[in-house]
């Protein structure tokens, strides 16, 4: 097994915290940081840094989709 078994998870929570920001930030008045401490650490507990590596992962959905393929290949196998 190449990767662990809560990986899909950890993607379901990155595209969560994706649509908090992208339903909260309005440029040119709200911040990424401003988002970071009213609604997403309150209930996702993370770094600042670790906030920003998923509001910057690219393809969220494509890789959701990818595994769900795997796991689902690696149960019927």
């Amino acid at each position: 097994m190449a990767k662990g078994y809560n990986r899909l998870n950890y993607l379901k929570r990155c595209k969560i915290i994706i649509d908090i920001v992208n339903a909260h930030y309005k440029v040119g008045y709200t911040t990424y940081a401003g988002i970071y401490r009213t609604f997403v650490d309150p209930f996702y507990p993370m770094s600042y840094n670790s906030f920003m590596r998923i509001v910057n992962m690219p393809n969220i959905d494509k890789q959701i989709n990818e595994e769900l393929k795997r796991t689902q290949k690696e149960t019927s196998t």
